[in-house]
């Protein structure tokens, strides 16, 4: 039988193979066919068909199987308590040590020379008189430097955990979900492409921990990934505690004072506003960005509720009233309930709560676009305040802030805070109050701004999209996320998935040769031109869809994958590129593009005042010439969303580089972070019969080889005639060395795999990855 691995390597190098063959026969180890212990969940495996709309008996095996693999049972179960008002700065400056690129921590005291609210007896964990207002960034620092131009655009989005002190499950809840976001990046992280040696074995084998201790945590693969994305692409901003006096002394009040009727919208008394140390704290965060999605805990009753929440505004809906029903419904879907406490309902503040004047919310919402609302503050408390802080551009305040009405009770009992249990689960069964709104916070950050990511190229998973603490290169993409396929394939099936989103109004796949629109668009920049530009076939011919957080739930199903596994949360969507035109050694770039959300422009008919939707996170998915600028950050309107490319290169190989099962193996992940070195790089490219592509020239294969066979045929003769008792004694010393040596992890880079163990679970896998076929 025809074998594709013999027909591509050079002659000399078949003699090679046949004498390093016969001298490890002659020492007593037989040869079998080699396995490379590629994981179950991303396997390096591919098959070079169009999809099938008829079931597929064997993938749906494969799919159960590896369902039953990655299947892992939790087994460190965190039971939520509430947080002391001392345990705040223990825990900021123990995850600035830890992740030192990925969060920043200040108080208002330090960034805005803000006094503090309380006396000598208050928070005597601070060294100054009364309560710091601490407040931190999570933001991938090393990605998006300090005042970079990727850093001035990335979408923004605010968590505050409580402006009543004695509503108590915020707090808590914005500290759980960051401890999430910023473990699950940094396992995501490792190992990073710029270590070597003994770096690069050290990170693997963190990778390999904290990957573990993850899966233990209830954190799956998928959703790591999914975490350490929000880290990557976001920028969050958390006031846990912006009420920090009251927090300390569980009292509901700053000194006596409302802190969420201290803002100025839709006031009578300029003198009523910015009274309170946690008004000006957030006034000055939200001065000093552009959020489009926020959210603001407090406790009382359970409810999600949104604008309009002001006395003048009774009887009407908000402009942006469409997004904000599906944001808040899809809030309340993801929180979930439980035997004493059912999903949240959701709906206007002045429906479901009651009205205030000065309140957090409408003022977030629509303080830049309402002047007549806005009263610019003079209070007389600690000193004053100056009136320009409290007045504001046309940009700074259109932000989706929602009120979270967490519990009806202030303070909730310890077992009904709920535990870490499947903590990213709505149906969970440990779910409670500080675990629903872990995931609420989560989905705020995730729904701030639309994504597009290529998964699965035929049916090999992809092992990376964009990851955590890699320097954003024009180009890096080219190695980072390429593929090979043999040169005499003819199609190639591609598989994406959209994230950020509702509904997914179209998707498409396009393609091009790099070398046809490389003046167009790179790694980071979408392209601003994709008339020179292919349209893939569409698998089935879909190109609509919801997303995973949306009523109907992902769809097209992301379990329909013929990777043989769940990719994503999101839906995915397949297509199909033809490569008859191509070549071998052709680049080809792949970009999925998604319009979403588009239902977000209607309005019902009671809306006040008249006119179009003013929100930043409508209109930056609605309208392509929308732009705001404030304080050196960027919001730029788009209809088209664009995944990070994907390189497809023709390969110098026909058909495949080896069988998996009984499947033939014709498409390998180039350049993976897994096994970066000399030896390995391209990890399962074959060596071609160019000699350009050979270690040393032909001549020295040819000579190598007959060396090789001679000493072999000695060497064999030797021991087979004079030296059998004691071939006897080393074969039995070497079998007591394997066996002493164990199985230990290795980090060595394998032929046609793109993973080590650690990725995915090895303990659980109880078959190994691509076989070559044994020689006969």
């Amino acid at each position: 039988m025809h074998s594709p691995l013999w027909s591509t390597a050079p002659r000399p190098a078949l003699l090679l193979f046949l004498s390093a063959w016969l001298t490890t026969v002659t020492f007593g180890r037989s040869v079998h066919a080699q396995k490379v212990d590629t994981l179950h969940v991303e396997e390096n495996v591919a098959l070079n068909r169009m999809f099938e709309e008829e079931p597929n008996p064997r993938l749906q095996q494969r799919q159960r199987h590896l369902q039953k693999q990655t299947t892992f049972p939790q087994k460190d179960v965190k039971e939520y308590e509430l947080w002391d008002a001392s345990e705040f700065p223990k825990a900021l400056e123990e995850w600035a040590r830890k992740y030192p690129d990925m969060i920043h921590y200040t108080t208002a005291q330090e960034a805005y020379n803000l006094p503090a609210a309380g006396s000598d007896t208050d928070c005597p964990f601070y060294p100054k008189t009364g309560c710091p207002n601490y407040f931190f960034t999570i933001q991938d620092f090393l990605a998006h430097p300090v005042d970079s131009d990727s850093s001035a655009n990335l979408p923004e989005v605010f968590w505050s955990g409580c402006l009543h002190g004695n509503e108590r499950v915020g707090p808590t809840s914005v500290m759980e979900a960051a401890a999430l976001l910023l473990e699950a990046a940094h396992c995501e992280a490792m190992p990073q492409r710029n270590n070597k040696g003994s770096s690069l074995i050290s990170q693997l084998s963190q990778a390999k921990q904290c990957r573990q201790s993850l899966r233990n945590k209830g954190i799956d693969d998928v959703h790591r990934k999914w975490l350490a994305r929000l880290v990557a692409t976001r920028r969050i901003v958390v006031a846990p505690t912006a009420n920090a006096l009251g927090y300390f002394r569980n009292d509901r009040t700053e000194n006596g004072i409302d802190p969420n009727r201290d803002f100025p919208y839709d006031l009578e008394d300029s003198s009523l506003c910015m009274q309170t140390i946690a008004g000006r704290t957030l006034n000055e965060i939200y001065q000093e960005h552009m959020f489009q999605l926020a959210l603001t805990f407090h406790a009382g009753m359970e409810v999600v509720a949104y604008e309009w929440g002001a006395p003048s505004w009774l009887n009407h809906l908000a402009p942006d009233d469409e997004a904000q029903q599906q944001i808040g419904a899809g809030y309340s879907r993801y929180g979930g309930g439980w035997s004493k406490s059912k999903p949240y309902k959701y709906g206007t503040m002045n429906d479901l709560v009651y009205f205030v004047r000065g309140g957090m919310e409408d003022w977030a919402y629509a303080g830049s676009w309402t002047k007549d609302k806005v009263t610019p503050c003079t209070p007389k408390q600690f000193g004053g305040y100056p009136e320009l802080k409290t007045t504001y551009n046309n940009s700074t305040l259109r932000v989706f802030n929602m009120l979270i009405e967490t519990s009806n009770a202030k303070t909730p009992k310890k077992t009904e805070l709920g535990t870490s249990l499947d903590v990213l689960e709505r149906s969970t069964t440990g779910n409670g109050h500080v675990s629903r709104n872990i995931r609420l916070a989560l989905l705020a950050t995730e729904m701030v701004q639309p994504y597009a990511a290529i998964v699965a190229v035929n049916q090999l998973p992809l092992s990376d999209d964009v990851v955590p603490m890699v320097k954003r290169e024009p180009t890096s993409c080219l190695d980072n996320k390429a593929v090979m396929v043999a040169k005499n394939a003819r199609i190639v099936d591609v598989e994406w998935t959209i994230g950020g989103a509702m509904t997914v109004d179209k998707t498409e796949l396009l393609y091009a040769k790099w070398d046809d629109v490389g003046d167009v668009v790179d790694c980071w920049t979408p392209p601003t031109d994709t008339d020179r530009f292919e349209k893939a076939q569409s698998f089935q011919g879909i190109v609509n869809g919801t997303g995973f957080f949306s009523v109907r739930g992902s769809h097209p199903s992301p379990e329909q994958s013929l990777t043989g596994l769940k990719p994503s949360l999101g839906p995915l969507f397949r297509a199909t590129i033809p490569l008859d035109a191509m070549k071998q050694g052709d680049k080809i770039i792949v970009l999925a593009s998604a319009m979403v959300d588009q239902s977000w422009k209607a309005q019902p008919k009671n809306v006040a005042p008249i006119i179009p939707p003013q929100s930043h996170i409508v209109n930056a998915r609605t309208d392509p010439s929308y732009h705001h600028e404030s304080n050196g950050k960027h919001i730029h309107g788009h209809i088209d969303w664009y995944s990070l490319p994907l390189t497809i290169i023709i390969g110098d190989f026909d058909d495949s580089v080896g069988t998996r099962d009984e499947d033939l193996v014709n498409t390998i992940e180039l350049h993976p972070r897994y096994g970066d070195r000399t030896s390995t790089k391209g990890g399962t490219k074959p060596k071609a019969a160019n000699t350009d592509q050979l270690w040393f020239p032909v001549s020295f294969w040819i000579f190598l080889a007959v060396g090789l066979l001679l000493l072999a045929g000695t060497v064999y003769c030797i021991r087979t005639c004079c030296t059998r008792q004691y071939y006897g004694k080393v074969n039995r010393k070497s079998s007591e060395e394997l066996e002493e040596a164990g199985d230990d992890f290795v980090f060595e880079a394998k032929p046609y795999s793109d993973r080590v163990d650690a990725e995915y679970g090895d303990e659980y896998d109880d078959e190994d990855g691509i076989e070559i076929p044994q020689i006969s």
